[in-house]
């Protein structure tokens, strides 16, 4: 009998589990791939949304399009706030938005200055929404961004995509700034997008999104921007340095010219330090590069002459960290390298008798050190410039 009630539950199970009763076929659906927000001068929230055309996105050369063929289709319209921009978009498209394929969201000065928490809260609290898609912030208006057909991509926010894979910015998802937003001792950062020619100098180039430098937050509102060199300073410091390469300047009275590598490794630990009960914050960074390109006349096989440009090196490295360092604390007030957080985790206690409450006022004073540990691990084949006489 108790079988046989078993055999029963698994059936009626089966019958209302099955079926697709809340199917949508993708014929009935508009499938976002980007979003751009803007706050208009009168106070209303503006959405753009970049909607692939399906019948255009098949493989290049086999029926789909590519280079110049538009892929996408750029909508608009304003409301009150997201959600009534958003809906009022619908109430003008002819297929229901599906906002699960969005790669970016693109915020523009001016909303971003006011604060960006309320309008990330739509697609924080949104069902369809992904957060992990990527965050990036605009100078000027943000919708001009997804405008342009970029040369080698489909679209514009795989373009976007590709190049942050590429390591060349920060690399911060929905998700991640949102967790920066809520976390003690850490101010939000992502990375900066703008629009340049595909060719410098070039009147006729094509223009294509690309990633420009870092917006600085101080809670959720945009305080600076941080631009392309130091922003290499904010990812060693954030230990998030995957991919660079270092040209540093021979002096001219070592011969001149100039000696480029390429990373291998890179690793950043940052240590807060108790002293007489004064906070200091350690940062050690140890990397490992590989020369690519000699300008100069040293003679790198010279063991003396392969620590002076490891030492080179080291100065530039620490250089940009500095820069980095000089402008989060003093322009922007803004610890968006979580010391906050590290001091937090180690010393618990104080952070919260002390620091917690006054954090913004000691960042600026914070005393941090900085060392750098550079090592030269291949040199290439070919170790004496040319101009070098045997």
């Amino acid at each position: 009998m108790r079988k046989l009630g078993i055999l029963v539950i698994c059936c009626v199970m089966i019958l209302v589990l099955a079926g697709c009763w809340s199917r949508v076929e993708i014929n009935d659906i508009a499938i976002v791939t980007a979003t751009a927000i803007d706050k208009m001068r009168d106070g209303k929230i503006r959405i753009a949304l970049q909607v692939a055309i399906p019948k255009k996105l098949g493989p290049v050369g086999a029926g789909g399009s590519g280079g110049e063929m538009e892929t996408t289709l750029l909508i608009s319209e304003t409301g009150e706030n997201v959600m009534d921009a958003s809906r009022k978009l619908q109430e003008k498209f002819p297929r229901r938005i599906f906002f699960s394929h969005s790669r970016n969201i693109i915020i523009g000065e001016r909303a971003a200055k006011d604060g960006v928490f309320p309008l990330l809260s739509f697609f924080a609290r949104g069902r369809e929404s992904r957060l992990r898609g990527f965050i990036l912030f605009s100078k000027g208006e943000a919708a001009r961004i997804l405008k342009p057909a970029p040369n080698i991509e489909r679209y514009t926010s795989e373009a976007i995509r590709e190049e942050l894979k590429a390591g060349v910015g920060l690399r911060i998802m929905q998700k991640d700034f949102i967790d920066m937003l809520t976390t003690e001792g850490i101010s939000p950062a992502a990375a900066q997008v703008a629009i340049r020619p595909a060719e410098k100098g070039r009147k006729n180039a094509g223009l294509n999104p690309a990633i420009s430098g870092t917006a600085v937050f101080r809670q959720d509102k945009l305080v600076g921007w941080i631009d392309e060199r130091d922003t290499r300073g904010v990812l060693w410091f954030r230990n998030e340095v995957e991919k660079s390469n270092v040209t540093v300047t021979v002096p001219k009275e070592k011969g001149g010219g100039k000696i480029g590598a390429q990373l291998l490794t890179g690793k950043t630990k940052v240590k807060p330090i108790l002293e007489q009960g004064k906070v200091k914050m350690k940062v050690n960074v140890h990397a490992e590069v590989e020369l690519f390109e000699n300008g100069s006349s040293l003679d790198l096989g010279n063991p003396k002459v392969l620590q002076y440009v490891q030492n080179l090196l080291e100065m530039d490295v620490k250089k940009r960290m500095q820069s980095a360092l000089y402008k989060t604390q003093k322009q922007f007030h803004s610890d968006i390298f979580g010391f906050g957080n590290s001091l937090y985790r180690t010393y618990p206690k104080l952070w919260k008798e002390r620091f917690k409450k006054q954090w913004n006022e000691e960042f600026p004073e914070l005393e941090v050190s900085i060392t750098p540990h550079i090592s030269i691990v291949r040199i290439g084949l070919y170790v004496k410039s040319p101009e070098m006489k045997d």
